[in-house]
């Protein structure tokens, strides 16, 4: 089974992680700065904003101090909140088994697992809220956030997480590490990943 956002999800995402880190900023927060620094594409970063305006997460104001906020303090809006305005509810509106047998018709042997899985994600999606998710994303900017040991960018030979970040840029860049081009940040990175040192 594969958790992950659409692309359109994962865009809405980094666009409310950004708003959120700039909630307490002067000026609204400009297309252009989401596009820039949370590589959304700058022909889809008003979609997403768009999907933010309509779920009621985010207010935009006109003119040559316009730009986007969150219209609610970060610390008051959930992450289930900012996933449902990209990817619809969150919901298990279909059998995960699909076709069964004819006596499974009303409801198959997984149903009640099912739901109570269902329930405890959302549970756990919306007891986060972006204000936690802020304080990750300045921890990731500044290097200091510890990697997990569970880290899915950094299992071995795959790509893995730059530890320099370009300068204004957020959110990492990967490259390849291979055994015949090794990256001197490559090694010492999975190793501490994998808890080795």
């Amino acid at each position: 089974m594969n958790l992950r956002f659409s692309r359109r999800g994962d865009y809405v995402l980094r666009s409310a992680i950004r708003l959120a880190r700039a909630y307490d900023a002067p000026e609204p927060t400009k297309l252009r700065e989401i596009s820039a620094e949370m590589d959304v594409p700058r022909s889809f970063v008003s979609q997403i904003l768009g999907d933010l305006l309509r779920a009621g997460l985010a207010v935009s104001s006109f003119g040559a101090h316009g730009g986007y906020r969150l219209a609610r303090a970060p610390e008051t809006v959930s992450l289930l909140e900012v996933i449902e305005a990209g990817e619809g509810p969150l919901v298990a509106d279909q059998c995960a088994l699909g076709q069964g047998p004819c006596y499974w018709q009303a409801v198959c042997p997984l149903h009640e697992t099912w739901v109570i899985a269902t329930s405890a994600l959302r549970s756990a999606l919306a007891t986060t809220t972006l204000a936690e998710l802020s304080v990750r994303d300045r921890a990731l900017l500044s290097g200091s956030y510890p990697v997990p040991a569970d880290a899915h960018r950094l299992p071995a030979m795959v790509p893995i997480l730059e530890t320099r970040r370009r300068p204004g840029r957020p959110w990492p860049a990967c490259r390849r590490w291979t055994a015949s081009a090794p990256d001197a940040v490559a090694p010492a990175a999975m190793e501490a990943a994998a808890g080795k040192r």
